[in-house]
């Protein structure tokens, strides 16, 4: 005979006994069970690290013991013909467990299978089974089938061979592996296990117990000798009424754990079409919640996988997504975080749904003097000198009620954010969510609540996404001197809706405003206060101080320190008139104060906005 052939023989027989220990072992789970159980808790029952949750699946969907509802496991039994005999069903419920049962699990199965309180077959089932001939009562082990055991019927042995369907052949080729062995009747389990070691594989039970019978004769005792086996550790007992000696249980795992790898590698919506769609119960909706509740936040992914047993990857996932969307959308007790991310309701702080009037950067009205000349007049985008066009959408030239979302040129979307703070933002402990990425906390919900960490502090903040802030910085803030200019950056880590902040001394030179230059800003801003003067007084003023020029970010956010005005009224007035310039290839604004008298550009009006 081929070695391989006899090898690959032998692994069959071992993989195929593997499985059979493994159903066991999940029958055993779930006998009794009130609901169908899902994938996972039948596999944190059983308790095998080899035993995954796929490879159970496996194992359960090719065993007839077992019935899959809604992606939950039960017995079969369950939803067999309800036309059989009550004592067929019995009997089968106890061939699919392989072992006694006591009189509680049998009682509880018996009560789903026919929809009755498990108590009521309590009282009727003792008289059941010991009335007839089919059971037999094992005492604390329970209940179990006569069938199991040998019953020597006569002092011949081929006549008990006979009386319990045995196979002469049978018995003679075990015979003559296992010997007859030194047989003990207060130690039947000794010997027992010593037979099973010596021999070369499983021994029928029934084989087993002609063997003892054989030496022991009238001090045999079937029931006694049934229980012995089963209640020993050292003997393991499948529902095929094979015996083992339990050193067997390394090949079982080991086999498992290959069976595991492969059926690892069987493609999901193979999986999917033998599972069939995910129906989310009102179950699953209270348990999914009861999650989140316990939990500061909780994301779809991991309450999917651990409620439904459904990945990411496999293809029953989005249906089962939709589900669980539509079904916390709809309740009142948890709230959407953004992205797949849920928490508990949380009632939102009044201060982090109103806009501070400090912020509000309002229209710049034309301003008209005695004489008629109109100043501060808004042009069309049109109008626009040189570079201007592109710099009114720079983060750092917007401000919240001063940008336009849809074409601001955000900066790249990642783990991390820069943020330059300007100065009306340090006072309230806000930011501006124009310098951050829109996927980076995400556009929705209105309100996101995050938190905070920096050297110790843990800080709750809010995004409001339609205020266009983030509130509750302001603790953060306490360590920055520069009055405007302050360069931060918020990271996210490893736990979803937590984020690290991180300041490191860095100032960004567009919006850099120190102590001293913020004087003499206060200076300008007194000025403008004192007398009744137009924002363009405000930029000759400003860049009258910068002789070396201004980037027009630098001139927005310092205009802005005196007036807040808005980034088109700024970029209209440097478009507008004879005495603003850019120099060379700098970019810079500047001013040449010989040409103030010269006035507005007349090929400007055509683009002034009829506003």
């Amino acid at each position: 005979m081929d070695n391989s052939a006899t090898k690959l023989t032998k692994e069959d027989i071992t993989r195929e006994a593997a499985k059979l220990y493994l159903a066991d072992k999940a029958y055993l789970v779930l006998l009794g069970r009130e609901q169908p159980a899902k994938l996972r808790q039948v596999s944190k029952a059983v308790n095998l690290p080899e035993a995954t949750p796929k490879l159970i699946r496996s194992v359960m969907l090719e065993s007839d013991r077992f019935e899959m509802t809604d992606r939950r496991w039960a017995p079969s039994i369950r939803w067999s013909d309800t036309r059989r005999p009550f004592e067929r069903v019995l009997a089968d419920v106890l061939v699919s467990a392989g072992v006694p049962v006591s009189l509680d699990l049998l009682a509880a199965e018996l009560g789903q299978r026919f929809d009755r309180p498990a108590e009521a077959y309590k009282e009727v089932l003792p008289r059941i089974l010991t009335r007839g001939e089919n059971f037999y009562d094992s005492g604390a082990l329970g209940y179990g089938l006569s069938e199991w055991l040998l019953e020597p019927s006569s002092d011949e042995e081929a006549d008990v061979i006979f009386d319990n369907y045995l196979s002469q052949r049978q018995v003679d080729e075990y015979s003559e592996i296992c010997g007859e062995g030194k047989w003990d009747a207060d130690n039947i389990a000794d010997s027992a296990a010593a037979i099973l070691k010596k021999c070369k594989k499983p021994v029928p039970v029934k084989i087993l117990a002609l063997i003892a019978w054989r030496a022991l004769k009238t001090d045999f005792h079937p029931i006694d000798f049934y229980a012995q086996l089963v209640s020993d550790d050292r003997i393991l007992l499948l529902s095929d009424q094979k015996a083992y000696p339990v050193s067997a249980e390394k090949q079982f795992t080991a086999a498992l754990s290959k069976i595991a790898e492969e059926v690892a590698a069987l493609p999901a919506d193979e999986e999917d079409e033998l599972e069939g769609p995910v129906n989310l119960t009102d179950t699953d909706k209270e348990e999914i919640i009861k999650l989140i509740l316990a939990k500061d936040s909780a994301s779809a992914e991991d309450l999917i996988e651990q409620v439904l047993e459904v990945s990411p990857d496999e293809g029953a996932y989005a249906g089962a997504y939709e589900q669980v969307k539509d079904a916390l959308a709809a309740d009142d007790r948890v709230m959407w975080l953004g992205g797949t991310r849920y928490s508990k309701k949380e009632e939102f702080p009044d201060e982090v749904q109103l806009m501070p009037t400090s912020l509000e950067v309002p229209p710049t009205p034309p301003y008209e003097t005695p004489e008629g000349e109109v100043f501060d007049q808004e042009l069309e985008v049109e109008g626009f000198e040189g570079d201007l066009k592109a710099e009114i959408y720079d983060p750092l030239v917007e401000d919240v009620t001063d940008e336009d979302p849809s074409l601001t040129n955000y900066q790249p979307n990642g783990d991390s954010q820069r943020c330059v703070l300007k100065y009306h933002h340090k006072v309230e402990g806000t930011f501006p969510l124009c310098q951050i990425n829109p996927d980076f906390f995400g556009p929705e919900p209105a309100i996101i609540p995050i938190t905070l960490i920096d050297e110790g502090k843990r800080k709750s903040a809010y995004v409001n996404n339609e205020l266009r802030l983030i509130f509750g910085l302001k603790d953060f803030y306490k360590d920055i001197t520069e009055v405007s200019g302050a360069a931060f950056y918020i990271e996210k880590t490893a736990k979803p809706g937590e984020f690290r902040y991180r300041y490191d001394g860095e100032v960004d030179e567009q919006l850099a405003i120190d102590v001293g230059r913020s004087l003499e800003l206060l200076d300008v801003r007194n000025d403008f206060e004192s007398r009744d003067m137009p924002i363009f007084d405000v930029i000759t003023s400003i860049l009258g101080q910068h002789g070396q020029g201004m980037t027009f970010a630098q001139l927005v956010n310092e205009v802005n320190i005196v007036k807040r005005t808005t980034r088109l009224v700024i970029a209209s007035i440097l478009s507008s008139y004879h005495c603003f310039h850019t120099r060379g290839k700098s970019g810079l604004w500047q001013l040449d104060a010989k040409k103030i008298t010269q006035g507005f550009t007349k090929t400007k009006r055509k683009y002034i906005t009829k506003n």
